[in-house]
Formats: C-alpha cells, sequence, structure tokens
C-alpha cells in the first residue's frame, strides 16, 4: 500500500542510528581521554620519584641542615616526555571526538533536510 513503509526505514530510523553511532563515538572518547589522563599522571609520578644519592664531595648544606642527603630523580627526563605527549595525546582524542560527534550530526541534519527536499 502506499504510504505504508517498513519498519526500521525513513527519517526516524536514520536518526536513531545516528545518535547510536554519536554515543558510540562519544563513549570511545571518553576511554581515550581517561587513558591519556593515566599516562599523564604516570609520567608525573616517574618524573617527581627520587633516589637518595652518595652527595659528590664539597657539597654545600646550609646552616642548621638537619638532613644531609642528596637526591637524583634519573626518571625525569622520560617521566616528563611521557606526561607531555600524554597531555597532547588527550588533547588531540578530544578533537578528534568533537569532529566526529559534529561529523555525525551535520551528516544526520544534512539526510533529513534532503528528505524533506525531496517530498516537496
Amino acid at each position: 500500500m502506499v504510504g505504508q513503509t517498513r519498519p526500521g526505514s525513513g527519517l526516524q530510523a536514520e536518526g536513531l542510528n545516528a545518535g547510536r553511532k554519536e554515543r558510540i563515538v562519544e563513549s570511545a572518547m571518553l576511554v581515550g581521554l581517561i587513558l591519556a589522563l593515566v599516562g599523564l599522571v604516570d609520567g608525573f609520578v616517574m618524573a617527581l620519584k627520587r633516589h637518595v644519592t652518595p652527595c659528590p664531595n664539597g657539597t654545600f648544606f646550609p646552616k642548621g641542615t638537619t638532613n644531609f642527603n642528596c637526591y637524583v630523580h634519573p626518571n625525569a627526563g622520560p617521566g616528563i616526555a611521557i606526561a607531555v605527549f600524554s597531555g597532547l595525546l588527550g588533547i588531540l582524542v578530544v578533537l578528534s571526538g568533537i569532529s566526529a560527534s559534529a561529523s555525525l550530526r551535520n551528516t544526520s541534519t544534512a539526510r533529513g533536510v534532503q528528505a524533506n527536499r525531496n517530498r516537496i
């Protein structure tokens, strides 16, 4: 019959499908952002971890010092690099997720407008 459509077709189904895809993109963006934040924290922990080392001869200690230990940060360089890389990766994940969501939103809107034009 004229006017009948099969279930799951038409503008409503396309809108639901676009919404589902958008939720998938947003979920993937959230997972990527969480992993980037974990890398950022891990990098800072690596950079700030210190070890006691023997002090070199001639080390100056101010008057009233009670702790005569010397410290080194052996993983400061790689830790800072991991933190910076994770921060940049987090920015990339957010921008990519926003772009993909906007693209899905615009595609479903453009299809709806085109379908409405075809009806007229």
